[in-house]
């Protein structure tokens, strides 16, 4: 009796613990870094804000940040990704301001070329979670590539025109090197496109092994994994009289995309600023043009043309 009790006793013991809840599962969260500190933002707050997209990559999370107009005309659309952004204007209250410059810039831009035109802020850009020091970074790139997949699906967009600014042309560069079928133009201005440099001189170093195509995606050492299209057409936008990024290097990407058999056009303009380095209207000026199929001569006349 009492040995058919204790079994009995031990079925139930089973039953009780198949049936019990298991651990809660830690919930992902990004961490978005900001002049206030270090805010932890979960998957329903990022859904939850306008102009965000909540990504997992390589189970790591991301809320990033976006501007668009309401819903997408066409089944083209432009993108834009920003250049570096000096550590004292990586607050929230600059994270606002670049939000509403570039929602007055993208509409007035959509207005007169009658395309979208979206811009993604970059890891700790724009209200985008992540780390900003990570330019030039493959897992950068990755989320890059994360979200635009997310914005066009959002939009239904099928075909992008990817334009940015000396770091954003890079990005540009790089999820050509991830392989993206669906670009029909690029637009790359004042871009830096070999092993990212230090503030303080020199370049980064890359890991133990001293392969910087491991923790980093540098174009113009992995130029040979994009796939070549006959559609797509690539501008790469300059000034030589650029201070930050410099033009041998901008003709160094565009003569190692020729030498691949890519449609690459360099075109040389007028950076704004006493650098001679902002070039990010003409990019987009080229990235709006090209999506509305405008000729080679007609888009580097309008690069060229005066602000």
């Amino acid at each position: 009796m009492w040995i058919v009790m204790a079994a009995f006793a031990v079925v139930l013991g089973m039953r009780a613990a198949l049936q019990s809840p298991p651990e809660a599962i830690a919930e992902q969260v990004a961490i978005l870094n900001g002049a206030a500190g270090t805010e932890r933002i979960s998957e329903r707050d990022c859904k939850s804000r306008t102009g965000h997209v909540w990504l997992v990559v390589k189970n790591i999370a991301e809320c990033i940040a976006y501007v668009g107009p309401p819903s997408a005309t066409g089944s083209t659309a432009v993108i834009y990704f920003e250049g570096d952004v000096p550590d004292d204007k990586l607050g929230a209250e600059s994270a606002a301001i670049m939000r509403q410059n570039y929602e007055r810039l993208t509409q007035s831009l959509a207005q007169r070329h009658g395309v979208a035109i979206f811009v993604i802020g970059r890891l700790g850009l724009m209200g985008s979670s992540g780390d900003h020091v990570k330019g030039g970074r493959r897992d950068e790139a990755e989320v890059m590539n994360a979200a635009v997949d997310a914005v066009a699906a959002k939009y239904g967009v099928r075909k992008l025109a990817l334009t940015g600014q000396s770091g954003g042309a890079r990005i540009v560069a790089q999820l050509l090197l991830l392989g993206r079928q669906d670009v029909v133009c690029t637009a790359m201005a004042s871009g830096a496109y070999g092993t990212p440099g230090l503030r303080g001189g020199g370049t980064v170093s890359t890991n133990i092994f001293g392969d910087p195509g491991r923790g980093y995606l540098v174009p113009l050492r992995d130029a040979e994994l994009i796939t070549r299209s006959a559609s797509r057409r690539d501008y790469v936008i300059g000034d030589p009289r650029d201070t930050v990024a410099p033009f041998t290097e901008q003709k160094a990407w565009a003569d190692r995309l020729a030498s691949f058999g890519h449609r690459v056009d360099l075109i040389e303009a007028v950076g704004n600023g006493p650098n001679h380095h902002g070039l990010s209207l003409e990019g987009m000026r080229a990235a709006a043009l090209c999506a509305n199929g405008a000729g080679d001569q007609e888009i580097r006349a309008a690069v060229k043309q005066p602000r």
